[in-house]
């Protein structure tokens, strides 16, 4: 059961780092809309806005002028907390990587457990900071849809959310349940340190009953 466990945490912070990175590197969080009538396909990111043409099968994307200019404090705010959570996620998974019985770099239990614990903290924190960056930022583009739609111009195109913003999505859920199954590996797994007196303890008896059935 518990190399079970351990097998099911690995892949869940895979999936966690994989699906943060990748929603970073695809950059597609808003899309046109199915009912925009447009002759191209338009996907707006934190960084830039690319467009993929249908009649001359071009991709072009354009980055914002500066980073350093003033932007919706959603699309900051995802900023700071997507790259943060795709750190944390890293380093998460490096520690259930130690922390795991099928690797033998951290040498004794209890600084296994040390790794389990610090990689639970950190996938916590990455699905907590990736949620709340991926609920913010879907705020924003339902109040701009709602807005572009309310506008009624024909031809004009409006935006839904993108892959990228699902994979965020999916990279939040990984990290959420990565974390709790280390929990669980670590509130579960007997602590070394009190077998270790258990087990003294127990020598301790048996030497006293050898002294007595001696002197007896």
């Amino acid at each position: 059961m518990g190399g079970a466990m351990t097998i099911f945490s690995i892949l869940c912070g895979v999936f966690a780092v994989a699906s943060t990175i990748t929603s970073l590197c695809t950059d597609c969080w808003q899309i046109n809309s199915k009912g925009s009538v447009v002759l191209s396909t338009r996907c707006r990111g934190l960084w830039r806005e690319c467009v993929w043409d249908k009649f001359v099968k071009i991709w072009t994307c354009d980055v914002f002028n500066s980073y350093l200019n003033p932007h919706p404090a959603a699309v900051i705010l995802t900023r700071t907390l997507l790259i943060t959570s795709s750190i944390a996620s890293a380093g998460a998974f490096l520690c259930l990587l130690l922390g795991s019985e099928y690797l033998s770099c951290c040498q004794g239990p209890l600084a296994k457990q040390r790794c389990l614990r610090l990689a639970a903290g950190l996938f916590f924190l990455v699905g907590i900071s990736t949620s709340v960056g991926v609920v913010r930022y879907c705020v924003y583009v339902y109040s701009l849809h709602q807005y572009e739609v309310s506008l009624k111009i024909p031809g004009f195109p409006s935006f839904e959310y993108g892959y990228s913003l699902w994979m965020a999505v999916g990279g939040s859920l990984g990290a959420i349940v990565a974390a709790a199954v280390s929990c669980y590996e670590v509130l579960f797994t007997k602590d070394p340190r009190a077998n270790a007196v258990k087990e003294v303890a127990e020598r301790g008896c048996t030497a006293g009953l050898d002294v007595v059935r001696t002197y007896v």
